[in-house]
Parts: C-alpha cells; sequence; structure tokens
C-alpha cells in the first residue's frame, strides 16, 4: 500500500509532465506564429526592395543626389565651414533673385513718375506738340 508521501510525490509527478506537455504545445504555437511574422516580415521587405528598385529606374539622377545627400550628412558634413558657405551663399542668390523684380518694379514706377512730373506725358507725345 503506497504511503500519503508516495501518492503526492505521483500527484506532482503527473502535474509537472502535464505543464511540460502544455508548455511544449505553447512553445509550438509560439514557433508557428514567429515563422507566420517572420514570412510576412519578408515579403514587406521584398516588396519595399522591388519598389525603390522601380524608383531609382525611374529617376536616376534623384536617386544619386539622395544617395550624395545622405552620405554627406552621414559622414559628418552637415555642421562643417564648407556646409555653411554653401548654404549662406544661395540664401544670399536667392534673396538677390528674389529681391530683383522688386526693385525693378520700384525703380520703373519712379522713372514713370518723373516723367509725369516733367511735362506730363511720354517722349513721343512732347515732340509731337
Amino acid at each position: 500500500m503506497a504511503t500519503s508521501e508516495e501518492t503526492q510525490t505521483e500527484k506532482s509527478e503527473g502535474r509537472a509532465v502535464s505543464r511540460r506537455r502544455s508548455s511544449g504545445s505553447s512553445k509550438r504555437a509560439d514557433a508557428a506564429k514567429l515563422s507566420s511574422a517572420m514570412g510576412e516580415a519578408r515579403e514587406s521587405i521584398e516588396s519595399m526592395a522591388a519598389d525603390l528598385r522601380d524608383r531609382v529606374e525611374e529617376h536616376p539622377w534623384r536617386a544619386l543626389g539622395i544617395a550624395v545627400g545622405a552620405g554627406y550628412i552621414v559622414g559628418g558634413g552637415l555642421f562643417t565651414g564648407l556646409t555653411g558657405r554653401l548654404l549662406f551663399g544661395t540664401l544670399r542668390i536667392g534673396l538677390r533673385l528674389a529681391a530683383l523684380p522688386i526693385v525693378r518694379d520700384e525703380l520703373m514706377g519712379f522713372v514713370g513718375s518723373l516723367g509725369e512730373q516733367r511735362g506730363g506725358g511720354s517722349e513721343t507725345e512732347r515732340r509731337n506738340q
């Protein structure tokens, strides 16, 4: 006849085996989920690579410019003197080009008002008088 200690030991061993079985099926389910997620990630990366390849084939110069710019920034060129000179030089030229039409219009308006003050008309009108 089995003692109560032996019975308890058998019960605890039975529970341990049951836990191992359920954890084994849980591990298999987790492995299946992981495999599925890896497959989806692989498909997503392949799709993204194909899209990128198509974009590079459609616009190679744009892709080259982006690659050069990214390399310049990653290489530490963003905070150099060259970048400052390029940025401020470009800004200065841009402001000049933007201001040129405004200044031209103001000068033309000024010259037109001077002509009206002198003789009240254009040069051909003064000749005809």
